[in-house]
């Protein structure tokens, strides 16, 4: 009788069940019943619970059952640990005429019931992997009770330490990554994209969150391979609420003390002003439209004098300059069209001069109270509670006391929060100071535009009407929305009459007729002298 070996280990764990000892058990069968060994297979470091068709060695028996009439091993839990898959190998062996014969156990498929012990055996392997795994998920529920770190991934921001008790180990805030996260958030808020901090990060080679050890791999000395930081990671830590101080759990909800408040585990990176300003300022540049490395630095801030589109950047009868940027089936003409070199020339001598003694101002988030956050952050616990309850999570008296204290520490908190006022986040431009005849020429050409659409001017070119007339007479200088400009010229024309002086009110007639009668009698002494 031909038959195959097979052999199986995850882990070393005793000696008796190494691979060795299974070799040496299944050829010590073959040799008792006289088979003749075709071929031996082993999968080592292949878990049970691994599908057959996708262990190596195993898949490959599978492929040469017409070759053998049985197929011998140490024990069922050798071929598998679940019933569902034992059962489909056991049918697939069967319809190929190959038995299967363990060295350990009453085993023989040949007869019914052989078939009904091997089912039998494999429903407590299964029962064996399920108590493992629910011991594994006890072990791992404790661990986190005591704030121990059970393996995986963590958060960029924190690194593995011992634990206090001196068994396993706790994660703790990396200094070094705490103030890379600081740089990104100012860089967010002070108008940079996220790509534009990578790049940033990449130039001053600042290690990535994989180089600085985001897997627990690292720890065990695992080198990890060379990256680049992405502007994707960079909205990703700065959006995780990690950077609060929170431990995230299911559905990335952070975890809740008895309170129903978030659980601050860890020392916060930002405040909830910071983080409240980071936000809005990733939501600012993920909807503003980036210009390329090579555009024009005025290419943000000039318009066309007919449509006012903006103007971008092109080359014409090998001149480079800026055109109507609509597209072709759109555009008007005549179109304007103006060299890059004069209109460069042109701005810079009118901000030095005309300009040059404007007030440069600066856009400024304003953040909200802390209240507001502390009132979103209860409104959302009072919500997930809610839902807890009604898909019946809560059950029990203890659970129901428990559910009827915490709601009553949030709603008491929602009130004293609604009797707080205030302040809705928002942007303000703050007088810097300094003018632009101090700052003009020291900036660079970005910084330069910057400080045009911050003062919400914008260059305004028209068409030549294809003459080549000098910049200064097509195109100017003026706010980008004229219409408020004057609104707001007007309102100020009427704040200076209003601090003027009130108008004398008009004489009356007995007042007319007695300055009249002063007036006759000092010509009638005129004339008597």
């Amino acid at each position: 009788m031909r038959v195959f070996t097979y052999r199986r280990i995850s882990r070393v764990t005793e000696r008796t069940t190494s691979i060795e000892r299974q070799g040496e058990h299944c050829a010590a069968e073959c040799d008792r019943r006289g088979w003749k060994m075709i071929d031996d297979f082993a999968d080592e470091g292949v878990s049970g619970a691994t599908d057959p068709e996708d262990r190596p060695a195993m898949s490959k028996m599978l492929a040469r059952l017409d070759e053998v009439d049985a197929i011998v091993f140490y024990k069922l839990d050798r071929l598998s640990r679940s019933t569902l898959a034992f059962a489909e190998l056991m049918e697939r062996c069967k319809k190929a005429g190959v038995a299967l014969v363990s060295c350990t156990e009453p085993l023989d498929l040949s007869s019914p019931m052989g078939v009904a012990m091997a089912e039998i055996i494999a429903v407590f392997a299964k029962l064996e992997r399920a108590m493992i795994r629910e011991r594994s998920m006890d072990a791992r529920r404790k661990g986190l009770e005591t704030n121990k770190f059970v393996g995986g991934r963590f958060p960029y921001g924190l690194t593995p330490a011992p634990h206090p008790s001196g068994k396993g180990r706790v994660l703790v805030r990396d200094a070094d990554a705490v103030k890379v996260i600081r740089r990104m958030a100012a860089l967010v808020v002070s108008g940079h994209s996220a790509s534009a901090i990578a790049r940033m990060l990449n130039e001053d080679k600042v290690p990535t969150s994989r180089q600085q050890g985001a897997t627990a791999k690292r720890a065990g000395g695992h080198e990890s391979r060379d990256t680049s930081w992405r502007g994707n990671a960079v909205r990703a830590i700065l959006r995780n609420q990690v950077q609060l101080g929170y431990r995230t759990g299911k559905n990335d909800r952070p975890e809740t003390g008895a309170d129903g408040m978030p659980l601050i585990v860890w020392e916060p990176v930002l405040t909830w002003e910071e983080w409240e300003a980071v936000q809005v300022a990733i939501d600012t540049t993920e909807v503003t439209r980036t210009q390329r490395h090579d555009a024009h630095w005025l290419q943000g801030v000039t318009r066309c004098g007919v449509c006012d589109a903006r103007l971008t950047q092109t080359v014409t009868h090998g001149h480079k300059g800026l055109k109507c940027s609509r597209p072709n089936e759109q555009r008007h003409k005549p179109a304007p069209f103006i060299r890059a070199d004069d209109l460069d020339e042109w701005v810079n001598e009118r901000m030095t001069t005309v300009y040059g003694r404007m007030r440069v101002i600066e856009n400024v988030w304003r953040p909200g109270s802390d209240n507001r956050q502390e009132r979103l952050a209860v409104a959302v616990a009072i919500k997930a509670m809610r839902a807890d309850r009604e898909a019946g999570l809560y059950r029990g008296t203890e659970d129901e006391a428990e559910f009827r204290d915490r709601m009553s520490a949030l709603l008491a908190r929602r009130d004293v929060l609604d009797t707080t006022p205030e302040t809705e986040p928002h942007w303000e431009t703050r007088d810097t100071g300094r003018t632009f005849g101090d700052v003009w020429e020291s900036s660079t050409l970005r910084a330069r535009a910057a400080l045009l659409a911050n003062a919400g001017l914008v260059v305004r070119v028209e068409p030549a009407g294809g003459k080549r007339l000098p910049v200064g007479e097509r195109a100017c200088i003026e706010p980008e929305d004229p219409a408020a400009a004057e609104l707001a010229a007007i309102t100020a024309d009427m704040e200076n009459e209003a601090s003027m002086p009130p108008r004398r009110a008009p004489l009356t007639e007995e007042q007319h007729e007695e300055i009249r009668q002063d007036l006759l009698d000092d010509i009638a002494r005129q004339e008597g002298l």
